[in-house]
């Protein structure tokens, strides 16, 4: 075709009709699966009526376990609602919640993906736990291994000398502070950090002495977090998956590469030294000797430490938080102390009974 017609023919389209027509079909087979699920929204549970495109997105606000039980006064205990073009069914009750995730729990127990997660499906079936999208064999087997080996009563009760001792280094710690400010959450956070890791790796990876959550491993964990739980275009419209708008899944997977780096070493020194039926020190050992390979290994270890060092620091820190500003609650867990507490030091072993008061006061 001559190109000088081209030129006359674009000349008289405006930038503006362009962009119609190349959205145009991209708007329709948006309506279409919107038009094909709500088809089937006879058999959903009750909720909101959504918008065209956005379905309730906009209904969640930046609060949305508000949103969501604002809406169940309304339309009941389980609803349903349309984020772009996923559905949500959310239960909000005692009983809804049984019914989930006990009465009908082998059949709602897949896990939702998001599409941030930089590997494909087929390989977070072979290496992940958290993240795999089906209760296959592979996540039966590391489900497992995880149950017997770090949370079985003989495996919490093995592990206690190591408990005591990071509590430990984390009062000492304190103690040399004394009169100075002190961050609760950085600390604790490092504190159950290198608990994790020596469950795993038999040494530590961060520091009490590092200022900031900016300092080495704690930092890439936090980001990590945070991009997984980033709202995400591709989570509401699949659709767009393939672009990856708004970056997340590039920052992650250089994140995820540059997190395996950091105790890669560790795995290397290990697997060379490793001697089959060797007696077992750690998860990492445990790793080796079920034959598994390194991204194996670096997605449990990841998942491991995202899972349990900022749950379990955000709550210490906030029970310390409200223990503080409550003079009430703070004379009785005082006297709870002095009362139970009758020598200096103490281990797991010495008390038959948990001290209750704080963990109560807390929920």
């Amino acid at each position: 075709m001559d190109s000088r017609f081209l030129q006359r023919l674009f000349s008289l389209v405006s930038s503006a009709e362009i962009l119609f027509l190349l959205l145009l079909p991209l708007t329709f087979i948006i309506l279409k699966n919107i038009t094909r699920s709500c088809s089937k929204s006879k058999y959903l549970p009750p909720g909101p009526k959504p918008w065209p495109i956005i379905g309730n997105l906009l209904q969640m606000g930046n609060q949305p376990h508000v949103s969501l039980a604002e809406i169940a006064k309304i339309h009941g205990p389980l609803i349903s609602l349309r984020l772009g073009t996923q559905l949500l069914v959310v239960g909000s009750s005692a009983k809804a919640a049984t019914e989930i995730l006990k009465t009908h729990d082998r059949f709602l127990s897949a896990r939702h993906v998001p599409q941030v997660i930089p590997r494909e499906s087929h390989v977070l079936r072979r290496v992940a736990l958290v993240w795999c999208p089906e209760s296959i064999d592979t996540w039966k087997l590391l489900r497992g291994l995880c149950r017997t080996e770090l949370f079985s009563a003989k495996a919490i009760e093995s592990k206690a000398t190591l408990r005591e001792k990071k509590v430990g280094e984390l009062m000492d710690f304190l103690v040399a502070r004394e009169g100075k400010v002190v961050s609760i959450g950085e600390v604790v956070f490092s504190t159950v950090f290198n608990t994790i890791s020596n469950l795993l790796f038999s040494n530590d990876l961060a520091s009490l002495e590092e200022k900031g959550m900016s300092s080495g491993l704690k930092s890439h964990v936090r980001k990590l977090m945070l991009l997984v739980a980033a709202p995400n275009i591709a989570d509401f419209y699949p659709i767009f998956a393939g672009l990856d708008p708004q970056g997340l899944r590039r920052k992650l997977s250089k994140l995820v590469e540059e997190t395996f780096a950091i105790w890669a070493i560790n795995i290397k020194e290990r697997r060379n030294s490793y001697v089959h039926d060797s007696p077992k020190r750690d998860f990492l050992d445990v790793f080796l000797a079920n034959g598994f390979d390194d991204d194996q290994i670096n997605w449990l270890a990841s998942e491991l430490f995202s899972a349990g060092t900022d749950t379990t620091a955000t709550t210490i820190e906030w029970a310390v938080a409200e223990i503080l500003k409550n003079k009430e609650v703070m004379e009785k867990v005082e006297e709870e102390l002095e009362r139970e507490i009758t020598k200096n030091t103490i281990s797991e072993s010495d008390k038959e009974q948990p001290l209750l008061l704080v963990p109560k006061r807390r929920l």
